[in-house]
């Protein structure tokens, strides 16, 4: 979640920058906010080492399962699982280490995440299954993807995977790396500036900025360190692993920054989709709610 700077001359270029590398890497309305009709529940995976809060909504005969990015949760799908759960059955999770998920580890790797996915998938026996996954969750998925699982018919990110093949200067990448150790010494700080300066679209409202900056801020820092680095790494291979997914990739892009769709073309062998919301920051979903659904309904028809 770097920084990466540009000259003094050209602030807007800078920002663009920043906003296209970390917001591919990251991951966000108030909790307060979040309706009634979201009843939590709880589930307990892997050898019991793992409690994940969800959840569900609605009822067909096509699943849909709902990923969150970095630091924020499950209710920020809120709107979606009220929208899609008259036709679907929906759900969506906290990640463990953030919402009310619970993990027994150390290790807060994007493989671990994954694990804990498919151990959902398989304890609540889901059949028929879209997983939708934002930001740093889009790595999520694509792990999930590799595995193959034959009741996985389709993945769809959100603001993820758009700088494929795009290649930055070594002024850039030590920008970007001078980051790792403000976000490490100041968490709580840091991590609500990043988003202040870069997550949000000018049209953006305060509520849904001062809930992210909010969660931001609030999360496990610990935890909110290591699975940005973790992330980053695993993101470096994104394009070989896209190389190996056997799904079409649909996603749903804001135009804060514009997906570098000829990289998606060199690695995505079988083919992908890119739908783009425009006039929102990184999370479209909770900032123009009724077109992301628009938009996310129209990618599950085409979803065979």
């Amino acid at each position: 979640m770097p920084f990466i700077f540009a000259s003094n001359s050209n602030k807007n270029e800078y920002k663009a920058i920043l906003l296209i590398v970390i917001a591919s890497f990251l991951s966000n309305e108030s909790k307060a906010q979040t309706q009634k009709s979201m009843t939590a529940k709880q589930v307990t995976i892997r050898d019991k080492q793992v409690e994940i809060n969800y959840f569900q909504q609605g009822q067909g005969e096509r699943t849909l399962l709902f990923l969150h990015g970095w630091c924020i949760d499950g209710t920020y799908w809120e709107n979606q699982l009220e929208y899609f759960s008259k036709n679907y059955d929906v759900y969506a999770i906290d990640l463990p280490g953030f919402g009310k998920s619970k993990a027994v580890r150390t290790n807060w790797t994007i493989e671990e995440y994954a694990n804990d996915v498919i151990a959902f998938i398989d304890t609540m026996n889901l059949k028929n299954l879209v997983i939708i996954g934002h930001s740093m969750a889009g790595e999520i998925l694509l792990q999930i993807a590799l595995t193959n699982n034959q009741e996985i018919v389709g993945i769809v990110g959100v603001d993820n995977f758009k700088i494929i093949d795009v290649v930055f200067t070594p002024e850039q990448m030590k920008q970007m790396t001078d980051f790792f150790p403000m976000l490490e010494k100041d968490f709580k700080n840091s991590a609500p500036l990043y988003a202040d300066m870069m997550l949000f679209h000018p049209t953006t409202s305060k509520e849904v900025k001062d809930r992210v900056k909010t969660d931001f801020a609030n999360s496990d820092s610990v935890i909110g360190y290591k699975t940005i680095m973790t992330q980053m790494q695993y993101a470096s291979t994104d394009a070989q692993r896209l190389e190996q997914l056997d799904y079409k990739l649909y996603l749903i892009n804001s135009d804060g920054f514009p997906t570098n769709e000829t990289g998606l073309k060199n690695h995505c062998k079988n083919s992908f989709q890119v739908e783009t919301i425009s006039a929102t920051g990184h999370y479209p979903m909770i900032e123009k709610p009724t077109e992301f659904n628009l938009i996310l309904e129209k990618v599950l028809t085409g979803i065979k």
